[in-house]
């Protein structure tokens, strides 16, 4: 708080505003999450991935009211989070359109069939399904011809998330976790997931670059695809019931291309999105992933620019406004990297308002732009990210996270006053 805000004055009223009772965080994150949905409009439909992470809170004398992050024996205190961020299918993250919050407090060791016996609405999957709620009513409110498309990863993977696929008119896509077992009739034997789909035969084959990372070479790889329609037998708890689901299940694997010691790139995906086609099921591999677009939210959100965790409030509702506060601008600044680096040439007023372009302007002094003109997205990144420190070394990259969210904070007292002549 006190990095954000440097005046006496400015400090004094966040203070005020997040220490107020009568500011409900739920008012917060429902406008968060329209303003998000209502950039989706008008694409016929956008990737909504959504993941659960943790903040850890310093909480030394366990006072603020948040719960246990981490195992239980090396536990800290924070809250859990889950989110949901949606993607245009260009590929750009255009915002928050779902957020809840919760903690989960130090318990005895649950055994496994206590778990089974538990409902849905007493168990985590809960959050999912109240996120995905969210976020379909953000965008039917805001972006009503908008589909959303649903990406989960492995943890998504449970009866009721499938049910959910299977009689529902969005779509959703989650990684298989388990092999589960399929529909069978009388006078066959039990057939399973991962049999049925190596046994289908190839859509197509396509590229895909990877990058490198741990224990993982950079490298073009070849990527088989096979697509079935299949009936999951699920097993419902606690009641124990069985129940059947229609899905369609795709399963991409990286081919002949895989560096000597590591694992081949393999994803079985699940989906009520029809993929009897090679470009239907592609379009469902590229949509899932997308999913990572939410890393970076996390990332930026975290650890990067904005550093949520570092928050020192006292108390976990003040906590929470100032997190979903922190949010929206993490996602602004991802989605401004983004464009920079695949829509550079777009207007920058797609992203900056125009006090925000004239003081950038003003502050860079770039050479070359000429007066009365509107530069481009690239451009203006460029400059706001030379005024938050930016070197421009090729070995650094382009421009990240923090050196744009120190341009953002050195550019604001020149908006302030932009706006207050009444010049823009």
């Amino acid at each position: 708080m006190t990095e954000v805000f440097s005046q006496d004055a400015q400090r004094e009223a966040a203070f005020r505003f997040l220490e107020n009772d009568e500011v409900k965080e739920g008012e917060i994150r429902r406008c968060v999450r329209e303003a998000g949905a209502g950039r989706c409009s008008p694409a016929p439909f956008a990737f909504v991935a959504v993941d659960q992470t943790s903040l850890t809170i310093t909480d030394r004398t366990r006072s603020k009211g948040l719960g246990m992050v981490g195992t239980r024996a090396f536990c800290a205190q924070g809250l859990q989070v889950m989110s949901a961020v949606a993607i245009t299918p260009d590929g750009t993250p255009q915002g928050l359109v779902g957020q809840s919050y919760w903690t989960r407090q130090r318990t005895g060791k649950r055994k496994k069939e206590t778990r089974k016996k538990r409902k849905v609405e007493d168990k985590e999957t809960h959050y999912w399904l109240d996120v995905i709620e969210q976020a379909r009513t953000a965008l039917g409110k805001t972006a009503p011809t908008t589909r959303p498309w649903f990406q989960l990863d492995r943890a998504g993977d449970s009866w009721p998330i499938l049910q959910l696929a299977a009689n529902s008119n969005f779509w959703l896509t989650v990684r298989a976790s388990w092999n589960r077992r399929l529909q069978r009739t009388d006078d066959q034997l039990q057939t399973y997931l991962w049999d049925t789909m190596e046994k289908c035969q190839p859509l197509g084959r396509y590229s895909q670059d990877v990058p490198d990372g741990d224990g993982r070479t950079a490298r073009s790889a070849t990527v088989e695809v096979r697509a079935h329609r299949v009936t999951l037998d699920l097993l419902t708890q606690p009641s124990e019931r069985r129940i059947q689901a229609d899905l369609w299940a795709v399963f991409a694997r990286e081919c002949r291309t895989t560096p000597a010691g590591e694992d081949p790139l393999e994803w079985m995906l699940l989906t009520n999105h029809p993929a009897s086609t090679f470009a239907n099921a592609r379009l469902v591999v590229f949509g899932y992933t997308q999913r990572w677009r939410i890393e970076e939210f996390h990332r930026v959100w975290k650890t990067g620019a904005c550093r949520v965790e570092e928050t020192q409030l006292r108390d976990r509702d003040r906590v929470v406004r100032w997190a979903v506060i922190l949010a929206a601008v993490a996602m602004r600044i991802v989605r401004m990297t983004y464009r920079s680096r695949h829509h550079p040439d777009c207007p920058a007023t797609d992203e900056f308002s125009r006090p925000e372009v004239e003081a950038i302007v003003r502050l860079a002094r770039p050479k070359g732009h000429q007066p009365r003109t509107m530069p481009t997205m690239g451009d203006v990144v460029l400059w706001l990210a030379n005024l938050g420190g930016y070197t421009g070394k090729s070995s650094g990259g382009p421009p990240g996270a923090i050196v744009l969210a120190r341009g953002l904070r050195r550019i604001e007292p020149l908006v302030d006053v932009l706006i207050a002549e009444g010049k823009m």
